[in-house]
């Protein structure tokens, strides 16, 4: 069983720390590292930094805030049973991805389910009537040739294969007859990909396989026959009329979007002589890099100060948070600012400094944080959302999405972005 705890300080190694740890941050010094450890368990010290000045202690690594829960042990146990037992099943591929997919078909409700069931080998065919012990003819009543299994009702019938090749749906190179029924299901929810073939006619194939159904049904207990030109035109009619209904929502919606005279989130200034630092930060997964910046501005709403920061070799989002926090409050100190309120999304971080006993998971960075705040007399931390912080996001965006990676610090607010500051200091 994996050892739930992780020990935060101890590396049993003769080696000076001042050798490891970057005097100006305080944070591990990779590069040092690197020369020392295998590159797995460089990764594994970057990815939860020890604190040097204290003792070790152990955190809990199944909870964000590492400490044990009744709900993470139980997971955890649940979890460890199931590969014990169940170790064959695991191994076998996983259908889940495909299930997953279904529910965001773009289909009516009913249908979506359907094709839950479907997949899931939940809809009641002679094949699976037989193996649940009940006696009924194994044959299929439409074509009475072949066993009815749910492959054959919806793609190897005579009646499914005549609707298939009526529909105007583009064909895999294997034939659907012939395929697997999961193979089937997946070439359908594939079917944007293809270059051929009219968009009306392929946003209809879970109506087809819907109307397909309930004509398999109809026949087995009312005695009614549909024809397959039949069972095309139902399903094409129902599906146009449905994405119809789609547009004619999407049209309302934005009406009342334009007509929504509801106060929206925004800015709001601090407190008289309290001055605010808006900090923001957008980073990028693919490339590693981090653009930073804050923005202060006094009780008023001018814009006193603001700056941006490009920052290269940020591995996590985690990590992307920390930098962003850790320069703004250093630059505040260097500026001197005091009586200052910093908010940005830095929600787990800010409790973590507020409670830290709570969150042992975040001793480091609640370390990194007092350690700077500790310059300051007074100061206050809020969490906001992104309509209470577009000011500094859009220049944090500007960074990883413009390539504006030149940092510098600069007096009032960037000129591209005077009419947006202009505006939020009209409305207050």
């Amino acid at each position: 069983m994996r050892a739930p705890w992780i020990k935060n300080n101890t590396f049993d190694v003769n080696l000076k720390v001042s050798a490891m740890i970057d005097g100006e941050t305080r944070r591990w010094n990779l590069q040092a590292l690197e020369e020392i450890f295998v590159p797995g368990d460089v990764q594994l010290i970057a990815a939860s930094q020890p604190i040097v000045s204290r003792e070790d202690s152990f955190t809990w690594k199944f909870n964000r805030n590492g400490l044990m829960s009744v709900q993470s042990a139980y997971g955890l146990a649940r979890e460890e049973t199931i590969k014990e037992c169940h170790s064959e099943v695991l191994a076998i591929p996983s259908l889940n991805p495909i299930k997953e997919r279904i529910w965001k078909i773009p289909t009516v409700p009913k249908i979506r389910i359907f094709l839950w069931k479907v997949l899931s080998e939940a809809i009641p065919v002679a094949d699976l009537i037989l193996k649940r012990g009940m006696k009924v003819d194994e044959r299929c009543q439409l074509c009475g040739l072949e066993g009815e299994t749910i492959q054959h009702v919806l793609f190897q019938c005579a009646v499914a294969r005549q609707v298939w090749a009526l529909s105007g749906i583009p064909q895999p190179m294997f034939e659907m007859q012939e395929g697997h029924l999961f193979s089937n299901i997946n070439y359908l929810m594939n079917l944007k990909a293809q270059s051929w073939g009219s968009m009306e006619e392929k946003r209809a194939w879970p109506w087809v396989l819907w109307f397909l159904w309930k004509s398999r049904n109809d026949f087995i207990f009312n005695g009614e026959r549909w024809m397959p030109m039949e069972i095309v035109v139902k399903a094409k009619n129902e599906a146009d009329v449905w994405f119809l209904a789609q547009e004619v929502d999407k049209e309302v919606e934005l009406e009342v979007m334009r007509n929504d005279v509801r106060a929206k989130k925004r800015w709001l200034p601090p407190e008289e002589s309290w001055l605010m630092c808006n900090v923001a930060f957008e980073w990028n997964k693919d490339t590693h890099s981090l653009g930073g910046a804050w923005v202060v501005r006094n009780h008023i709403g001018v814009v006193l100060t603001h700056s941006r920061r490009a920052f290269s070799r940020v591995g996590s989002l985690d990590d992307a948070r920390l930098k962003t926090l850790l320069w703004a409050l250093e630059s505040m100190m260097s500026m001197r600012y005091d009586r200052m309120v910093f908010a940005g999304d830095f929600k787990e971080l800010f409790l973590a400094f507020q409670n830290p006993h709570k969150w042992p998971s975040l001793r480091f960075q609640v370390e990194e944080m007092r350690i700077l705040l500790s310059r300051m007399k007074e100061f206050q931390l809020k969490k906001v959302s992104i309509e209470e912080n577009r000011g500094a996001s859009f220049i944090a965006q500007s960074i990883t999405r413009q390539n504006r990676n030149q940092s510098y610090v600069a007096i009032g607010h960037p000129s591209w972005l005077g009419e947006l500051f202009v505006n939020e200091y009209r409305s207050l």
